[in-house]
């Protein structure tokens, strides 16, 4: 296997995080809570505590993120352990054997293979891309009635993204990876035998913005159809994405997001 992997962040900080382990692979998308603790990023500090970490442990990928949350959690300052302070992540990951790939999706972070007939298969749950349409629909209501900018009108949509963010792994909300006394991981999965597999891609949301949000492809298929290149199809993010700075032709709940990705080549 050739494996790829490229970020970049939006900020002097990077939320995001890949791993290449021994038989899996990762991409992690941290989520700093709406309540923030001054001068800390919790969720630099919980996907930098995960990629330490987790290759120090023993078990399957979910074992081990089980371990992890509750041991973050415990770890965590105590005036930050209520749910409203409370760091969160959208994760992909693929383990393999010597017959089969594993992948496993939480939040909008995705799994695409590439079979050898050219099929595209994709791992994938909607639930949070449905509550962010939610968001930036009241975005734009707000924007429009108060003639501003779509960027500007985020702080007027506070209480609903706070709202959307405590559904985190409850009934009717959306799953993600969270510090939690009481971890609970709802992971969507597929598994696909090897010897039919040409390309792996992982990658989050900030990768699946080209056809999510700012259409640089009209949609998932367009896209994959190709064989990408990572620091390619990036540029080609943040191009389309600062030529829209102010979210108005291409609304969305922020100009950029981090952005990474990890291809690999049979």
């Amino acid at each position: 296997m050739k494996v790829y992997a490229k970020t970049r962040k939006t900020h002097y900080w990077n939320e995001d995080r890949f791993i290449i382990g021994k038989d899996y692979f990762m991409v992690i998308d941290g989520a700093t809570p709406l309540i923030k603790v001054n001068n800390f990023n919790e969720a630099c500090w919980m996907v930098n505590y995960i990629k330490k970490n987790i290759n120090k442990l023993k078990g399957n990928i979910k074992e081990r993120l089980l371990v992890l949350s509750k041991d973050g959690f415990n770890k965590l300052p105590v005036k930050m352990k209520d749910e409203e302070y409370l760091p969160s992540a959208g994760m992909a990951w693929v383990e393999y054997d010597e017959k089969y790939f594993y992948a496993n999706v939480l939040g909008d972070c995705e799994v695409t293979f590439i079979t050898k007939d050219g099929q595209i298969v994709r791992c994938h749950t909607t639930r949070l891309n449905e509550l962010d349409g939610i968001s930036i629909s009241e975005l734009v209501r707000n924007a429009k009635e108060k003639n501003i900018h779509v960027s500007e009108a985020r702080p007027y949509i506070s209480d609903t993204l706070l709202k959307h963010r405590k559904m985190i792994n409850k009934e009717n909300g959306y799953n993600a990876f969270a510090l939690s006394d009481n971890p609970v991981i709802n992971e969507v999965t597929l598994k696909i035998e090897k010897e039919n597999v040409k390309q792996i891609y992982l990658y989050t949301d900030g990768f699946a913005q080209s056809y999510d949000h700012i259409f640089v492809y009209k949609n998932h298929e367009e896209m994959f159809k190709n064989d990408l290149d990572l620091e390619e199809e990036i540029k080609k993010i943040v191009i389309k994405s600062f030529s829209d700075p102010y979210c108005d032709k291409y609304p969305r709940l922020k100009k950029i997001d981090d952005i990474t990705a990890i291809k690999i080549e049979m």
